[in-house]
């Protein structure tokens, strides 16, 4: 079994790389040097820069930051992972974050973003599965958490796609560039995958 760090007690022994998913469809790696002018294309987009936290504008030396530095040290710390999410031809699609609770260790948290052109082919909620069924089996997570700013009906639907139960709002949840926001919550069980519309 994997096993990340956090001070909830979780060891830092890793037992090699970031794994790689897949269910045919999407597959879910580590990001790398040539995903880097995609990472920017993608962040640059009005509503990735509207509906997440990630810096505007949107440079270069950002994505240098998130894949070089910020996405493995996630893995390599124990708190949580960052893969790139592509379809077979193995071009970057998006990101997918698993974060996990820093004080309980059967919670986590996701977050993701879609590049423009891939959006509306099913691939996020796809990606969002996998690293879900992943969290669950090989952690033994027992909850996952989504969050998003409230009004963000993309992530809703990709959300729900995957199974979450919307749970309400809470105000001022959230911070985007200095500005508290309410988010959208919702929460993923194991036995919600099952169930949930493909």
């Amino acid at each position: 079994m994997t096993r990340l760090a956090g001070p909830a007690g979780r060891s830092t022994e890793r037992p090699g790389p970031q794994p790689v998913l897949t269910d045919g469809v999407v597959l879910l790696r580590t990001h790398n040097d040539a995903d880097l002018d995609a990472v920017v294309t993608a962040c640059s987009d009005p509503l990735t820069q509207r509906w997440t936290s990630v810096p505007a504008p949107y440079r270069h030396e950002d994505a240098e930051s998130f894949v070089c530095e910020f996405a493995p040290a996630q893995w390599r710390t124990g708190a949580g992972l960052v893969w790139a999410f592509c379809g077979t031809d193995d071009a970057y699609a998006g990101a997918m974050d698993l974060r996990l609770s820093r004080t309980d260790p059967g919670r986590a948290n996701v977050g993701f973003h879609c590049s423009p052109w891939a959006r509306g082919r099913g691939w996020t909620a796809a990606a969002l599965r996998l690293a879900c069924r992943w969290g669950f089996d090989t952690l033994g997570l027992a909850r996952i958490e989504w969050y998003a700013y409230a009004g963000n009906e993309a992530s809703r639907r990709v959300a729900e796609k995957a199974g979450f139960v919307f749970e309400g709002i809470q105000r001022s949840r959230l911070l985007q560039r200095g500005e508290r926001r309410d988010a959208w919550v919702a929460s993923l069980l194991p036995g919600d995958l099952d169930s949930a519309p493909h």
